[in-house]
């Protein structure tokens, strides 16, 4: 019975509704788990799908050193669209802050913007010099003018005519909109995170922006979501069935009574497997490279 001796107690009960209610909602854009696990198993303090250069590489062949390489590289890319290198770049769903402190190393002023809490802890403790904003894109208010906006990997969580509003009313005559981010290519699919592809191409015009560089890296994004899903496969599946079969034998009272708990971890691995399909994700999106200015 000591095993119960909490769950049984009512005044553990008590403690434990004023603990949920102290800790309050969880809220995705401020707390994110997902991206916290990423960040500890990557160092670079990157969180996005990397670019490869060879896109015939084989997820068995990956290393953490190669995606981590594959990151920096992803990070290369977009700094070499920065043309304003004067002004400064406003680095929109930041993360760990990774994009922003290579941006500082060249000596090009920088901020960075997030509503996560604890990605700008993390960044106001690593790279104290670095100016940060903790909200969402689409509430953020300044007077100053930016000469280069960039959304890597983070278009896809504001609506697009918030985006492009706000955008154009911080953005310096002349300066230059990065995008880099994958979008859904038809209706379809399966997987409807992202916006599409099609609806952001009309709203660009319909904002009378212009398409000064565009790039389809789908392929150069690819292998991450390869080495991704043979990891779930491999490991995080068979070690799950493990668990729960060892929890089988050995305490066979407490598998019965959490059935509907391993019932919704089940359900959440397969939510999460999906949108790492490689192959899913080869048919239903495109990941992009989006160079914009605005026309007068």
């Amino acid at each position: 019975m000591k095993k119960f001796k909490s769950f049984l107690n009512p005044l553990e009960w008590i403690r434990a509704w004023q603990y949920s209610r102290k800790a309050g909602p969880y809220r995705k854009s401020a707390h994110d788990l997902e991206l916290s696990l990423y960040s500890q198993i990557l160092t670079n303090n990157m969180l996005h799908f990397g670019y490869f250069d060879d896109t015939s590489v084989t997820c068995e062949s990956i290393s953490l050193k190669q995606l981590e390489d594959a990151q920096i590289r992803y990070a290369q890319k977009i700094i070499e669209q920065i043309k304003d290198k004067n002004n400064t770049v406003l680095d929109v769903g930041c993360g760990m802050g990774g994009l922003s402190s290579m941006i500082r190393k060249l000596d090009i002023p920088v901020e960075a913007l997030t509503p996560n809490k604890k990605q700008i802890a993390f960044i106001n403790k690593t790279q104290e010099s670095l100016k940060t904003h903790q909200c969402k894109f689409e509430h953020f208010e300044t007077d100053t003018q930016y000469g280069t906006v960039i959304n890597s990997e983070s278009i896809q969580y504001i609506a697009l005519d918030d985006a492009f509003q706000k955008v154009n009313n911080i953005l310096l005559p002349g300066g230059r909109w990065i995008i880099v981010d994958f979008f859904r290519i038809n209706t379809s699919g399966k997987d409807k995170s992202a916006h599409l592809l099609e609806d952001f191409q009309q709203k660009r015009c319909d904002h009378k922006w212009e398409v000064i560089e565009e790039q389809d890296i789908t392929l150069n994004t690819l292998p991450t979501l390869k080495f991704a899903n043979m990891y779930v496969e491999r490991f995080l599946k068979p070690l799950k069935h493990f668990a729960f079969e060892k929890l089988r034998y050995k305490k066979p009272w407490l598998y019965y009574l959490t059935n509907d708990l391993r019932g919704s971890i089940d359900k959440k691995i397969i939510k999460q497997h999906a949108s790492i399909d490689p192959e899913m994700f080869l048919r239903e999106k495109k990941y992009m490279l989006y160079v914009l200015e605005r026309r007068h």
